[in-house]
C-alpha cells in the first residue's frame, strides 16, 4: 500500500508493501465553488444577522479589511480581490479602503510573500499594512473585556468607520475555530492584549493543562473565544465578517458573510459537518500529515495537526507525523519553554506565562500520552528536545509491526480535518 502525504511543497510517498486495508481520511473535500464571484455577491447581499454590505458602506471614513497572514492560506487573496472590487464599484476606492495583514504575533512577511499571498496588483494599487503588535505608538486602547483583558488595537483599524474581517474558518486547538473575531483579537491587537487573551487557554494553575472548553471545534464555554468576541465588539466601528472554508489546494468550498458571531457560527457549522470525521473506535496508530505548506511551515503551526490527530488515538498509541517545519520551531517563547527540559515545562510556565506557553503545555501532554515520531527538516536534537522521536524513512514498517491494518488510521491533512470518536 502506498500512502501520499503532503509535506512542505511536495508529496512524501510512504510505501507499506504488506498493508492493504488501512483506512484513510482527510483527503476528500467538498466540491469547490465554481462561481466564486457569484457566491461572494450572494453572501454580501444576504448576510447572516446583518443588513446587506452595500447598505453598510459609510458615506465618509475609512474602511479596513483585515486578512490573515500566509500561514492560513485558503484562497483568501482571491476573495480579497473580489471584495476590493465590490467596494470600488460602489465609490469606495484606494483613498478610503485599506488592507491590514492581521498577523497577531506571527512573524512579519517578506515583500515577496505578501505579494504571493495577496496578489501583486493589490499590493501595488491598494494600501496594505502589516499590523505590528509590539509598536505601542500604533495602538489605541478601547476598553477592557469582562475577563480583564485590556484591549489595545491597531489605531487605524479602531478609527475606521467599517471593519471587514475576511478569514478562513478552520479548527483551532484552543480557540475552537479560527476566523471572524480572531482577525481582530489577536489579529490586530497589541502584545499585552494577546498575552492576556491567550493566558485564558490554561487553567488557573497554568502547569495543569488547557482550560475546560478550550478544544478544537468548540465555542460554547470556551473562555478564549468568549474573550476574543468581547474584545472585537469593543471596536466603535461596524464589524462585518466574510467567512470562507478552504478545500483542497486553494479552492474555496463555502463562503458566507454577516454579523461577526452569527455568520461565524454558521460557517463553523458547515466546517463541522464536512471536516469533522466521526470514528467508530480509537486507533493504535495514526499516520498524519500536517497538510504541507503553509500548514507545516514550523512546529508551532504543525502542532495543531498533531493535537487534532491525537483525538483518534488510544492512550499510549503511536503517531507518525509528517510536518516539514522548514522554519524550525517558529516561536522563541515556545522553544524557551523547553530550556530546562521537557519535564520542567509545567513549572517553567507556572513561573512565567509567555505567548505560546499553552502550546508547550499541550506538546508535553501529547508526548506524555503518545509515542510521536516526527518527519521534519529540524535536527534530531531539536525534535528530541520537544519529546518527539525522529521518523526516518525506514522506520515505518518496523514501528507498525504487530498492529493490524484495521487499527491504523491515515489522516492526509491533519490541519483541516478533525477526527472524533462517536
Amino acid at each position: 500500500m502506498r500512502i501520499s502525504l503532503p509535506y512542505h511543497d511536495e508529496i512524501y510517498e510512504l510505501d507499506l508493501p504488506s498493508r492493504k486495508k488501512i483506512t484513510i481520511i482527510g483527503h476528500e473535500y467538498p466540491a469547490a465553488l465554481d462561481d466564486l464571484e457569484g457566491s461572494l455577491a450572494a453572501a454580501l447581499a444576504k448576510p447572516v444577522g446583518a443588513p446587506p454590505l452595500e447598505k453598510l458602506i459609510p458615506r465618509s471614513g475609512d474602511i479596513a479589511i483585515l486578512i490573515s497572514d500566509l500561514t492560513r492560506g485558503g484562497g483568501a487573496g482571491r476573495m480579497l480581490a473580489l471584495l476590493l472590487a465590490f467596494f470600488e464599484e460602489r465609490g469606495a476606492g484606494p483613498d478610503r479602503v485599506f488592507v491590514v495583514c492581521a498577523r497577531g504575533m506571527h512573524r512579519a512577511q517578506t515583500a515577496d510573500e505578501l505579494e504571493a499571498h495577496l496578489g501583486g496588483g493589490i499590493v501595488r494599487r491598494w494600501q496594505v499594512i502589516e499590523h505590528d503588535p509590539a509598536d505601542g505608538r500604533s495602538l489605541a486602547e478601547v476598553g477592557t473585556t469582562p475577563a480583564g483583558t485590556p484591549c489595545l488595537f491597531n489605531a487605524r483599524v479602531a478609527r475606521s468607520a467599517l471593519v471587514i474581517a475576511l478569514g478562513q474558518v478552520s479548527f483551532h486547538y484552543f480557540a475552537g475555530f479560527g476566523g471572524a473575531r480572531k482577525l481582530v483579537l489577536p489579529g490586530v491587537a497589541g502584545e499585552e492584549t494577546i498575552l492576556a487573551n491567550h493566558r485564558l487557554s490554561l487553567k488557573s494553575d497554568p502547569g495543569a493543562g488547557l482550560s475546560a472548553g478550550c478544544r478544537p471545534g468548540n465555542l460554547d464555554g470556551n473562555p478564549v473565544h468568549e474573550d476574543m468576541l468581547a474584545g472585537a465588539r469593543m471596536l466603535d466601528a461596524r464589524l462585518f465578517a466574510v467567512n470562507i472554508v478552504a478545500g483542497g489546494g486553494e479552492g474555496v468550498v463555502f463562503v458566507n458573510a454577516g454579523e461577526i458571531d452569527a455568520s461565524h457560527r454558521a460557517a463553523c457549522a458547515y466546517l463541522s459537518e464536512h471536516f469533522r470525521v466521526p470514528l467508530d473506535h480509537l486507533y493504535e496508530a495514526v499516520i498524519v500529515s500536517a497538510g504541507g505548506h503553509p500548514k507545516d511551515i514550523n512546529l508551532l503551526q504543525s502542532h495543531k495537526a498533531l493535537r487534532h490527530a491525537s483525538y483518534a488515538l488510544d492512550e499510549g498509541g503511536l503517531m507518525l507525523a509528517a510536518a516539514a517545519c522548514p522554519e524550525g520551531v517558529g516561536s522563541d517563547s515556545y522553544l524557551r519553554s523547553f530550556d530546562a527540559g521537557r519535564h520542567a515545562v509545567p513549572d517553567t510556565v507556572r513561573r512565567r506565562y509567555t505567548l505560546n506557553s499553552q502550546t508547550a503545555i499541550s506538546t508535553v501532554a501529547l508526548t506524555d500520552a503518545l509515542s510521536i515520531y516526527l518527519k521534519s527538516m529540524m535536527s534530531d536534537d531539536l525534535a528530541l528536545r520537544f519529546g518527539f522521536c525522529p521518523w526516518k524513512d525506514d522506520y515505518a514498517s518496523y514501528l507498525l509491526e504487530g498492529i493490524a491494518d484495521e487499527d491504523i488510521l491515515v489522516i492526509a491533512n491533519g490541519s483541516q480535518f478533525l477526527p472524533q470518536k462517536r
